[in-house]
């Protein structure tokens, strides 16, 4: 009874690794806010609607205030309204809510208006690691180490069936002959997947925020 659990298990493993391709799939294409809190979600809509407004009637009070209640008074306001004036709330506004608090130079929150050199810039990761925003999109390489680990998963699956009726000889693969050890092995990937996948979003959000500090002089 234990295999066929076992063997369900492995079932589940393999629906897990498509869905996780689903997912980042899902992450680049769809401008998403399901990791801001409900506070970032209503400040991601209040400073849309008065951007919209400021780039329409040239009226930036409302929209200023708005961004300094939010990012604080010494975040440069023109990025501000960079970010939240585009259509595509993904591309800077999400990332913007979700990493300022991240966000440092000369040890403060946020960015000072007098920053002229963007290397200034700081992201405080941990509290001992803080470095420059990345400049380099590595999105796609992660992208394809998703896809490989679902391939991969697959793969195991199959083998795990096959291997009933055709115990694999070779020594050093024999482990394969063991359901158990195929879906330990399964898992591991599926979490690998889920590591990579969180990476993904916290360094595409950095790498855009380099993008956005890079589109306005600072």
């Amino acid at each position: 009874m234990l295999i066929y659990f076992v063997f369900l298990m492995i079932f589940v493993g393999v629906t897990i690794a498509l869905y996780q391709v689903y997912e980042i799939h899902y992450n680049i294409n769809v401008g998403n806010d399901k990791k801001l809190s409900n506070a970032d979600k209503s400040h991601l809509k209040a400073l849309s609607e008065q951007a919209k407004i400021a780039t329409q009637t040239q009226g930036r009070a409302d929209f200023d205030r708005a961004a300094t209640s939010t990012l604080g008074a010494d975040f440069n306001r023109d990025i501000a309204l960079t970010a939240f004036a585009e259509e595509e709330e993904g591309r800077y506004a999400i990332p913007l809510l979700r990493r300022k608090a991240q966000l440092r130079f000369n040890g403060e929150s946020g960015v000072n208006k007098r920053i002229s050199n963007m290397s200034r810039i700081k992201v405080q990761h941990l509290p001992f690691l803080k470095t420059t925003l990345p400049r380099i999109n590595i999105r796609a390489a992660l992208i394809t180490l998703v896809i490989l680990n679902c391939f991969l998963v697959q793969l195991l699956a199959a083998m795990s069936v096959y291997t009933i009726s055709y115990p694999v000889s070779i020594a050093w693969l024999a482990w394969l002959n063991d359901p158990w050890a195929v879906m330990l092995l399964i898992y591991a990937f599926i979490f690998t997947s889920l590591l990579i996948s969180t990476f993904d979003r916290y360094m595409h959000d950095l790498y855009q925020l380099g993008k956005l500090f890079k589109t306005k002089a600072v």
